[in-house]
């Protein structure tokens, strides 16, 4: 039996829609007119691991999908693209939500 997180969320679960979120990222970054300079600056993520991430050398944490999410979902265009392209689900969603707004304050959708 796999571990859950704060979130009532498995390994495999988590490591899937950071797979879902590292396929659309180059694009979702674009669509907000971003750099991976501009988008380190936002999100706290390095440069090279973004570049990384993009090119498929790097596996996406947890900890970047959620700094990213933040930043995505802030923006109507990049979170209706993140519904549109199954990244942020009724799952997820329901994840989320089982958190109060004290234990999560940046994820807000």
């Amino acid at each position: 039996m796999q571990m859950k997180d704060g979130f009532g969320l498995e390994a495999e679960e988590r490591r899937d829609y950071c797979t879902r979120l590292t396929r659309e990222l180059v694009s979702l970054r674009k669509r907000l007119g971003l750099t991976q300079e501009e988008l380190e600056e936002i999100s706290g993520i390095s440069r090279v691991t973004l570049s990384q991430i993009e090119s498929g050398r790097s596996r996406m944490s947890w900890l970047h999908f959620s700094a990213l999410m933040h930043l995505f979902v802030q923006n109507q265009e990049t979170k209706e693209q993140l519904y549109v392209r199954g990244i942020l689900d009724a799952h997820l969603m329901r994840a989320y939500q089982r958190l109060t707004a004290e234990e999560a304050p940046e994820f807000n959708p």
